[in-house]
């Protein structure tokens, strides 16, 4: 008969360091885990708060344009010739309410950059009925002033013989759907002989 080999008895040390190993194991990838998830977080919050800076630069264009059209405007009103030019427009000579965006030389006694929302919108026009989103005033700095240089070009006319000219500052807002501000100034020359 065969005799029967005696089985090793197993220690009760042996199972313990492939337990440890997997204990280990598990930490070490629960830690990872941790690792990649706060990545995730922070990568979520990076591309939410890049959505937002971009849209706050899409309503600042906006208002800067806006500004933009409503100097243009005010130029434009600046030139039209119905029936006299609205430049020698008595707004200018004095201050009167029915024509509130017109300040003549020295009036005007605060900075219109610097000035409240409200007190802008009184000493202001809109550029259309109702839309306060375009706004500008315009301020006479100088009358009959000498230009230096002959065949100096302003107001998109060309001066032959006469050297003199009106100074005109337009202040422009722009106001975006927002709320976002921006103001444009510009300075414009017209010929005063």
């Amino acid at each position: 008969m065969s005799e029967s080999m005696p089985k090793p008895k197993r220690s009760p040390d042996r199972g313990a360091p492939r337990r440890q190993r997997g204990v280990a194991s598990l930490f070490i990838t629960a830690v990872l885990l941790l690792v990649v998830m706060m990545l995730g977080v922070t990568a979520m919050m990076l591309s939410g708060t890049q959505y937002r800076l971009a849209g706050n630069l899409q309503f600042e264009n906006e208002a800067f344009n806006l500004a933009e059209s409503a100097a243009a405007a005010a130029e434009q009103w600046l030139t039209t010739k119905t029936p006299s030019e609205n430049w020698r427009d008595a707004g200018f000579t004095t201050r009167a309410t029915a024509t509130p965006q017109l300040w003549p030389i020295g009036t005007l006694t605060s900075d219109p950059l610097t000035m409240s929302a409200s007190d802008f919108n009184a000493a202001s026009v809109a550029v259309a009925s109702g839309d306060d989103s375009r706004r500008y005033l315009i301020q006479k700095l100088g009358k009959d002033n000498i230009l230096l240089g002959t065949g100096a070009s302003t107001g998109g006319r060309r001066l032959t013989g006469c050297q003199k000219a009106d100074i005109f500052r337009v202040t422009a807002r722009g106001t975006s759907a927002k709320g976002t501000t921006r103001f444009v100034q510009t300075t414009y020359t017209i010929p005063s002989c």
